[in-house]
């Protein structure tokens, strides 16, 4: 198992979409930072810049995920992994754990530097317990997001369309959903996403941290049950 981790941790290293994909994640992280403040004067409260930084982590996170796993199914990467290690769900098993460590540190990276782009203007931050669970709660949506989006990759088997789908339900139907029925929306992936992040709100009831991790985990862990059933089906000669 663990030459199989250490091929698809080097797979992912050497990718063409794994490197630009976190540049491209930590610009979007410090530009939607900084820019209400330095070109509107807005300063808009920490929680909601926090928040914003771990949607954009965790949709990265799945993008990343479901790229390197259908990518590698439509290359032929796959295929050449299992002329060596035959036992599928190993090989399965190792791009979904690469992927929950590729979204753990896409997680804490965001909120990094969310929070170092507030103290680079000088805004008072949040007590340093609140800032250390908030990232904590970042790092382990975006890994859970990461090996949904793994997983999903491995079910459809299409880089393209399932980029597409994620980037529509990250930032399309769930904030759609959560403005028909919040008590709906936080059992879905970005309501939960919300609850690891101790989000705050006057208006809604947010379920605590431990709750949101068992809602995301139940969600991660039935798409690895369709992700396993798929690929040990499948024919990929």
């Amino acid at each position: 198992m663990t030459h199989i981790l250490r091929a698809q941790a080097r797979s992912v290293a050497t990718t063409k979409i794994a490197v630009p994909g976190v540049l491209a994640m930590a610009a979007f992280v410090i530009l939607t930072s900084l820019t209400p403040a330095v070109l509107f004067g807005q300063h808009r409260d920490l929680h909601t810049i926090l928040g914003g930084a771990a949607t954009v982590a965790t949709v990265t996170a799945a993008l990343l995920g479901a790229l390197q796993t259908a990518g590698d199914l439509t290359n032929g990467m796959t295929r050449a992994v299992l002329l060596a290690e035959p036992r599928r769900l190993r090989v399965l098993g190792a791009q979904l754990l690469v992927s929950l460590g590729l979204g753990a540190g896409v997680g804490a990276a965001a909120a990094l530097l969310a929070d170092g782009t507030q103290a680079a203007l000088g805004r008072p931050g949040l007590p340093a317990a609140s800032l250390v669970w908030i990232g904590l709660g970042t790092a382990v949506a975006a890994s859970l997001w990461g090996l949904l989006g793994a997983a999903a990759g491995v079910v459809l088997r299409n880089p393209a369309l399932w980029a597409c789908v994620i980037v529509l339900w990250g930032y399309a139907v769930e904030p759609f959903i959560s403005t028909l029925s919040y008590r709906v929306y936080i059992y879905l992936p970005g309501g939960a996403r919300e609850s690891l992040i101790r989000h705050v709100s006057a208006h809604h009831y947010i379920p605590p941290p431990l709750a949101g991790g068992l809602i995301l985990a139940g969600w991660a862990s039935a798409a690895a049950l369709a992700a396993a059933l798929t690929f040990t089906r499948r024919d990929v000669t």
